[in-house]
């Protein structure tokens, strides 16, 4: 028996890093609907974000960069068309524990509103790269 679970364990262990490992195939491709509609990526995020989140993330911020693997952490930007700067979102999967994290980004007005929602954890638990392209998408480099 114990064998049994031993073996089962070490199976989800593989499958787990195996399901990383494919992430990153995406590393400089741009997030398409073939990428959000992705089962490993869809399941969690429609658990975490609320639907209009999930439009907002999914659709309307149509204009994507391409994603980048930084520190094990795999990085999606996208953006309101014609309104980079002022409405955007960043999608971060943390392929080491696969934790999601989504932040929102919204400036009308002289009023700035951030907003991060995560599968487990907060915005500073990620690296401080990670944490520095989402601060310079807003600012000048």
């Amino acid at each position: 028996m114990r064998t049994v679970v031993l073996i089962v364990l070490s199976f989800l262990a593989v499958s787990a890093e195996a399901s990383s490992l494919d992430l990153t195939n995406w590393v400089r491709a741009y997030p398409d609907q073939r990428f959000f509609n992705a089962p490993e990526i869809k399941k969690p995020l429609k658990k975490m974000l609320t639907p209009d989140q999930w439009k907002r993330l999914t659709e309307t911020y149509s204009v994507m960069s391409q994603i980048q693997l930084i520190q094990d952490n795999l990085v999606a930007e996208c953006c309101m068309p014609h309104d980079c700067p002022g409405e955007n979102a960043m999608l971060v999967i943390d392929l080491k524990r696969m934790r999601f994290y989504v932040g929102f980004y919204d400036y009308h007005q002289q009023k700035t509103t951030i907003v991060w929602i995560s599968s487990e954890g907060e915005f500073y638990d990620l690296p401080k790269a990670v944490q520095d392209e989402f601060y310079y998408e807003h600012n000048a480099r």
